[in-house]
């Protein structure tokens, strides 16, 4: 009840729905201190007889399915010897995994919840990877800073996607690519386009990967369910699991039934 109540009062306002997400973030990061918590996002995996393995270190086993979707976003482009913003950080594991495995020379992770950025910054020690306190809507960064910016099942959050998506643009180097995957009820689909579109970027490239999700939401069912009965208190054992997505959850039964669709997207700033 508290899960689906906390939805519908985002859902309202766009204002309450910053407001109300940073509250639960800032308690996430301030309450749960797992250093093996690294990964918030609904995961990936490859669909098709002809998919390859993500070949990880062992230590990142556990974390497959969310490494695989930021993975499918940041991959998309290389990033070689790049400058590389992640807004929407939170507990940093993707922004950690784009600096170990794909090439950048730099990574910054901004996030709005300060208990999150200095979780990253207690926890993640690597040359040329960082972590801030900023707001996605105004991000505190100079123009053309950045090589490619990537934003993860985050975007839901804000208060303004339109603001947001200013921001990215302006952040950007020209040329520079806009990574990004979230989802959105169908019936928010057309709009989220229109959004990217006034957006002035360049859309290349749009994938449905709801497929993919889902799966990776029933193969990492198991494990999710056993962390979360092992971790947090029973009084938050259902809202828990809704925000995890696990089966049976609001989420789950709507990327199952067709009512939400999650996507990835490629945009790139062409402008002179």
């Amino acid at each position: 009840m508290l899960a689906k109540l906390f939805t519908a009062l985002c859902w309202f306002s766009p204002s309450l729905r910053r407001l109300m997400w940073r509250q639960w973030y800032e308690f996430l990061a301030g309450r749960y201190e797992r250093k093996d918590w690294s990964f918030m996002n609904y995961g990936y995996t490859p669909l098709g007889p002809h998919a390859e393995k993500l070949a990880l270190d062992e230590a990142d086993e556990p974390n497959r399915y969310s490494i695989q979707l930021y993975h499918h976003v940041a991959n998309a482009v290389s990033l070689k010897d790049s400058t590389v913003l992640e807004v929407g950080s939170g507990r940093g594991g993707g922004s950690y995994y784009i600096k170990r495995y794909l090439g950048p020379q730099t990574v910054v992770g901004v996030d709005f919840s300060e208990k999150a950025v200095a979780f990253c910054n207690r926890n993640y020690f690597l040359d040329g990877l960082s972590f801030v306190t900023g707001d996605a809507e105004l991000l505190p960064f100079e123009n053309n800073s950045f090589d490619v910016v990537v934003n993860v099942e985050s975007s839901h959050c804000y208060g303004s996607m339109d603001a947001f998506l200013m921001q990215a643009k302006r952040v950007l180097r020209h040329n520079g690519y806009f990574l990004y995957a979230d989802l959105r009820g169908k019936d928010k689909v057309d709009t989220l386009y229109k959004q990217l579109y006034r957006s002035g970027m360049a859309l290349i490239k749009a994938t449905n990967i709801t497929p993919n999700v889902l799966e990776a939401l029933n193969l990492d069912n198991e494990r999710k369910t056993t962390l979360i009965q092992q971790s947090m208190r029973k009084l938050l054992l259902y809202t828990f699991q809704e925000f995890a997505g696990l089966k049976g959850s609001t989420i789950y039964e709507g990327l199952l039934a067709g009512r939400v669709i999650y996507q990835s997207f490629i945009l790139q700033k062409d402008e002179n």
